[in-house]
């Protein structure tokens, strides 16, 4: 992380400011006129509940070389929110970028109620296995079926899927599986995905996709709710 941050005092914090009164924000000054940062975090703020930001330090958005080498829009690590300007096109490209790697903070607090009873794995893994059986029928390479039944994200998969099948096709093999491509390189990945869609309007579809995502949501939501209520 320190490279992260050394690009980050050098870039990033062209524009400082406080954001929830504890959150820094470092944006630098290359963003596009029309992305408004306040806009964009006044949207999050309204999405999200305040407790699911407690691992939150910092957002940083600028031009970070970290994030390029890994073809990455965006990524959570020890408190801070990174994010590529290069890839912002609108304000909502920067709000679902935020709350993906919200959720992904989340798995810091909330691992075992997430993952722990092993039901998101299982509705993952057989999510898998119907995208492994499908792509049998295509006119794609084949790919051994152990990397279907694995959860931990693996380079040599993503390319597979990225390069040698297509989003496009995915897309269209899984379009009532996952809540997008992206949610199939890992169950990390399944479950920011559909975190992501749940809070960006779409509770019902991830409901209907992911119903273990959905309640795993909702249980976290009930959980804050009877600890603020004084039930827990």
């Amino acid at each position: 992380m320190h490279n992260f941050l050394k690009e980050s005092n050098k870039r990033g914090r062209s524009n400082h400011f406080m954001w929830m009164e504890r959150i820094n924000v470092y944006n630098s000054k290359d963003l596009p006129e029309n992305i408004d940062i306040d806009s964009i975090l006044e949207d999050v703020e309204e999405r999200i509940p305040s407790f699911m930001l407690a691992n939150i330090e910092s957002i940083y958005i600028g031009d970070f070389a970290s994030l390029k080498d890994r073809e990455m829009n965006a990524m959570y690590a020890d408190g801070a929110i990174y994010i590529s300007s290069a890839e912002i096109f609108d304000d909502e490209d920067v709000v679902d970028d935020i709350i993906h790697e919200i959720a992904h903070s989340l798995e810091e607090t909330y691992a075992i109620d997430v993952y722990g009873d092993g039901q998101l794995e299982r509705e993952f893994i057989m999510k898998r296995l119907q995208l492994y059986d499908a792509l049998r029928n295509e006119d794609v390479p084949s790919f051994p079926r152990d990397y279907f039944l694995k959860t931990e994200y693996s380079s040599e998969f993503d390319e597979f899927l990225y390069k040698m099948v297509g989003y496009p096709l995915l897309t269209s093999l899984t379009m009532n599986i996952f809540a997008s491509p992206y949610g199939i390189t890992s169950l990390r990945e399944y479950f920011a995905n559909a975190f992501e869609k749940y809070f960006m309007g779409a509770p019902q579809e991830i409901k209907n996709i992911s119903p273990q995502v959905y309640k795993k949501i909702k249980e976290l939501l009930r959980q804050e709710e009877e600890l603020e209520n004084g039930n827990i």
